[in-house]
């Protein structure tokens, strides 16, 4: 199960990705593929290194979708590269300027980049490309993509080696920050705690590696759900909860979890949180699947019974629910108090309270309801160890060698295929009782005195 330090760095990765959901959902629309392709460029461009951002979100006429290194670019993935010229065109001229007055670049798919460069050629020769009479300009005006036309639609949808791909490495860098966030928070705690540098370092990598890896694993099956059917059967949950919570709180928490970057209000606001809400709701039910899977090779085992594994999910789902919630209320509460650097200390914050909160209050719940494995093994081996005492008289040396070999069984696995309290306890006494033999066998062989020497024992004693 996760700790508390952990659930801090898991409720980063569930925002984060809720995010990223929210971000996506654009990818199911009718011409998702175009979004799809618009994405994939700029990650591609990100970890080449580049200056590049995405701007087409700002909804501006014939603006640009992209921005790299200074370079305004449209992206246009259409079946053809004449198709995607076509669609630059308006009324017979070219739509799309910089700032400056130059033409902006038009992005097209990799295998349409000639079919596109000649159309270009073919509209500069007619005069529809204002202040460009060149037609080897074309090649300045045409940008190669990094991802074919049948890429770029793969990327829009469940379930291909290109969509999977694609989540897998946007996932990459969220997991490194979630590694970093446990890491720091691990490491503090456990010098707080009396620990050493050396087993502080030990943990904090330890607590990195297994967020970092339920953070991405978790993020590529979140993008994953949120290109199926799930996100239109949650629209009218999460339609009807932001309603409720009307257009003022909304936009309390839109802008709030957006770190201090520019406000929005209305229905943008609205729409905004629903589908951050929808993110939260498929990446916490996926992320306590994750973290729940580590326990199903040991139900598998027999080393944990269904109830135990039952109580684990219970659990686990509580920390996870209270952590995303937490962080998001602790994120928005810092944004107001200190936009900037006041979003991710106040989420941390929050998710580490109120994370650790519920997972402490479901645990004690369940605790009152369901006895742990572990606990229902010990106090049996304690019972019939106490019995076998006695019967066999064994010293205290002997019973520590008992205790130590006991020690060494997996008891999870011997009792696995019991359900009854009574077998599993007549288990335990039989593997004990192998154990105290063995010991017992191990004793000095006793001469017992005669009668001569007990009568002169009598006599000492008596003098």
């Amino acid at each position: 199960m996760l700790n508390k330090e952990e659930l801090a760095g898991i409720g980063f990765g569930i925002a984060e990705n809720a995010k990223i959901y929210a971000d996506n959902v654009i990818l199911t629309a009718q011409r998702g593929h175009g979004f799809a392709a618009e994405k994939a460029n700029h990650l591609k461009d990100i970890l080449a290194g580049k200056d590049a951002k995405i701007v087409g979100g700002n909804n501006a006429k014939n603006g640009a979708d992209r921005l790299v290194n200074g370079i305004h670019i449209q992206t246009k993935y259409c079946n053809s590269g004449s198709k995607c010229i076509q669609e630059c065109f308006q009324d017979g001229q070219f739509r799309y300027w910089t700032p400056d007055g130059s033409p902006m670049q038009i992005e097209v798919p990799s295998d349409s980049y000639d079919a596109a460069v000649q159309a270009m050629k073919d509209r500069i020769n007619k005069g529809q490309v204002k202040g460009i009479s060149d037609p080897q300009q074309a090649q300045n005006i045409v940008r190669k993509g990094g991802f074919t036309y049948t890429q770029a639609r793969n990327i829009a949808k469940f379930g291909t080696v290109d969509s999977i791909s694609y989540d897998a490495v946007n996932g990459i860098k969220l997991a490194g920050t979630a590694m970093g966030l446990s890491a720091a928070i691990s490491f503090a705690h456990s010098i707080w705690s009396g620990e050493s540098p050396e087993v502080a370092i030990k943990e904090a990598c330890l607590s990195a590696i297994k967020v970092g890896g339920i953070t991405w694993v978790s993020s590529i099956l979140m993008a994953q759900i949120g290109r199926t059917g799930v996100e239109n059967s949650l629209r009218p949950l999460t339609k009807y909860a932001v309603e409720n919570m009307g257009t003022k709180t909304a936009a309390w928490i839109a802008n709030g979890l957006r770190g201090g970057s520019s406000s929005i209000y209305g229905a943008a606001a609205t729409s905004n949180v629903s589908k951050l809400l929808r993110g939260n709701i498929v990446t916490g039910v996926v992320t306590t699947v994750v973290v729940s899977s580590l326990d199903i090779p040991r139900l598998v085992k027999g080393e944990i019974s269904g109830v135990q594994m039952l109580k684990n999910v219970t659990t686990n789902a509580a920390g996870v629910a209270g952590g995303s919630a937490g962080y998001s209320i602790g994120a928005v509460i810092g944004t107001t108090i200190f936009p900037g650097p006041g979003t991710l200390i106040g989420g941390l914050v929050g998710g580490l309270l109120a994370g650790s909160a519920a997972s402490t209050v479901s645990q004690t719940a369940l605790d009152q309801l369901i006895e742990d494995d572990a606990k229902e093994i010990l106090i049996s081996i304690e019972a019939e160890l106490g019995i076998l005492a006695f019967d066999y008289l064994l010293s205290e040396p002997e019973l520590k060698s008992v205790v130590a070999e006991s020690e060494m069984i997996n008891w999870s696995i011997q009792l696995a295929e019991y359900s009854s309290r009574s077998d599993r306890s007549i288990t335990v006494k039989n593997i004990l009782e192998t154990l105290v033999i063995v010991i017992a066998k191990q004793r000095q062989k006793i001469t017992l005195p005669t009668e001569i020497q007990l009568l002169d024992g009598y006599e000492k004693m008596l003098e």
